[in-house]
């Protein structure tokens, strides 16, 4: 039985505070801004190579001197780091439950910790992550972490994947430059995260979370597969995934085309997940397994996903006509 893997961390709720105490200790005390800043007057990290085939942004974090394997996550809320690792680096949890539940299966209950790390030249300080079961869920799929960087990191970056080459970096957002030929996508800015429109065989189109904690092509809610037709006189396979709650049985489903900017592709892999509470999930994520074949790069504060290519087409893949999309937003030249 083959494995997938999710987001881990999709959504964080105050647990037993009203909503203005819950914004004020979300912010002030339980996840503060993290302050970033580069070392030695650089201005990103570098290329950092990504470790295998598998998709995942997968780095190198340091923690007080130790190595500790990261995976950068534009699905997950807020940062993350496994329950067992923070005790053993003696990091302090702050008093205040969490409530932290994924896509699916079942809720846990959290504190955060407090933690400061590097990434090359990238260094991090003030950071709150919440304290979960990270390198017992990774491991079950084999590629074990013990961290997710999430929104709360990102949104003070700009996130370049050129995943046909294996490399990725991370930049302060004043000094990136698109690289050459790069065009922006639509999106949409919503809650810290991108929102992509996505045609799923010709019907309606729906709106995606830019996901690069997600293996799969598409993931859709079991609601949306529905609603699109998807879940009827089709060949179903089953597939375990990993998330939050632990690991569950996913349908899995293929779809004769997909438009995703521009691009009509064929034959494209479909997870469909049942949520496992109310609230405000999307309808489905856009998963590393078509953003690999771009070099991408993402800005979640001003909502902008550049995509250049025309990048590696996985078998099966037909690219589609060219989408006329918006100009750049940021012109200059692109970097060597």
């Amino acid at each position: 039985m083959r494995y997938s893997r999710r987001s881990l961390l999709r959504q964080l709720a105050l647990l037993g505070v009203g909503l203005g105490a819950a914004w004020w200790l979300r912010e002030r005390y339980l996840y503060p801004t993290p302050q970033v800043a580069f070392a030695g007057g650089r201005s990103d990290t570098g290329w950092l190579r990504l470790p295998g085939p598998g998709g995942l942004i997968e780095l190198t974090a340091h923690v007080h001197g130790i190595p500790i394997p990261v995976v950068v996550d534009s699905g997950a809320q807020f940062s993350a780091i496994d329950r067992r690792l923070a005790a053993r680096l003696g990091l302090k949890e702050a008093p205040i439950p969490f409530l932290a539940f994924g896509v699916s299966g079942e809720p846990s209950l959290t504190h955060t910790v407090g933690v400061d790390l590097d990434i090359g030249s990238l260094q991090v300080r003030g950071m709150r992550a919440a304290t979960l079961e990270l390198l017992t869920l990774s491991g079950v799929i084999r590629r074990p972490f013990a961290m997710l960087i999430g929104r709360d990191v990102l949104r003070a970056l700009t996130l370049e994947a050129d995943w046909p080459n294996g490399r990725a970096r991370l930049v302060k957002p004043a000094a990136f430059r698109p690289p050459a030929g790069a065009q922006v996508a639509v999106t949409r800015k919503a809650g810290g995260a991108l929102m992509a429109p996505v045609t799923i065989e010709g019907a309606r189109p729906i709106e995606l979370m830019v996901d690069t904690g997600a293996t799969s092509e598409i993931a859709l809610s079991e609601k949306t597969a529905q609603a699109l037709g998807l879940l009827t006189g089709r060949h179903v396979t089953t597939s375990r995934s990993v998330s939050l709650g632990g690991v569950s049985e996913d349908r899995v489903l293929r779809a004769a085309t997909v438009e995703f900017a521009g691009r009509l592709l064929k034959d494209v892999e479909v997870q469909v997940f049942t949520p496992s509470m109310r609230g405000p999930l999307p309808d489905g994520l856009l998963g590393v397994g078509l953003l690999k074949q771009f070099r991408t790069a993402m800005d979640l504060e001003t909502g902008v996903l550049w995509l250049a290519g025309p990048g590696v087409v996985q078998p099966g893949h037909q690219p589609g006509p060219k989408a006329v999309l918006a100009p750049a937003r940021r012109p200059p030249p692109a970097p060597p």
